[in-house]
């Protein structure tokens, strides 16, 4: 299962980002009282759109090239998970001591005493696996004097990712792999070409 990287970003329109959560909801046929039990860790991104029309043979070459390379659902590939060019202009910071597996993470290399992300922005986690966890901050993140920080989101990580290890923030993206059906493309009349992905997150 390779990470095949794509021509460019995904040039989607009409994206649907969805993040289900493992859970088991039981409800009392006597009382009427719920008791819901989760699964930290289970949850999973699912991403699907289309691509924006693609006018003639030429430009859409690459792309079923890329789709083919796919092998179905067999290998992985990133799709970028926000709309500007950058989140932010701050380096990527890296992991620091005493991470864990959960929605927190310590980490170090911002810019000192700034919010440098707020809630709702985005981060890729490198793990130990080799997988890179998408989450979304649920607190504004802010560094001491010193540019350290914990990072507060969701989902769970699922791993303990390594002191040193690096935390996307410019660019955060999800890795994925196609849930669709068999890859291909759609041609109109003029060389019009339309691609769709539906994909969710691979660990």
């Amino acid at each position: 299962m390779a990470l095949i990287m794509p021509p460019a970003d995904l040039p989607l329109k009409n994206v649907k980002w969805r993040l289900p959560f493992a859970a088991q909801v039981n409800r009392s046929g006597w009382t009427g009282t719920t008791k819901t039990v989760g699964l930290p860790g289970a949850a999973f991104w699912t991403v699907s759109g289309n691509f924006r029309l693609l006018i003639g043979e030429d430009r859409a070459k690459r792309w079923r090239g890329f789709f083919v390379s796919l092998n179905g659902p067999v290998h992985r590939f990133p799709v970028v998970a926000i709309e500007n060019a950058r989140q932010t202009s701050a380096a990527n910071p890296t992991v620091r001591g005493g991470a864990g597996s959960g929605n927190t993470l310590p980490l170090q290399g911002l810019p000192g005493g700034q919010t440098v992300l707020v809630t709702g922005d985005l981060m890729t986690v490198f793990l130990p696996s080799g997988h890179r966890r998408l989450v979304c901050l649920t607190q504004d993140l802010v560094t001491n004097g010193q540019g350290l920080a914990t990072a507060v989101f969701g989902p769970e990580l699922g791993e303990v990712p390594a002191t040193g290890a690096t935390v996307e923030i410019q660019r955060p993206y999800a890795v994925v792999a196609l849930t669709s059906e068999p890859p291909g493309w759609d041609v109109e009349p003029g060389q019009l070409y339309q691609f769709a992905v539906s994909a969710e997150e691979r660990k």
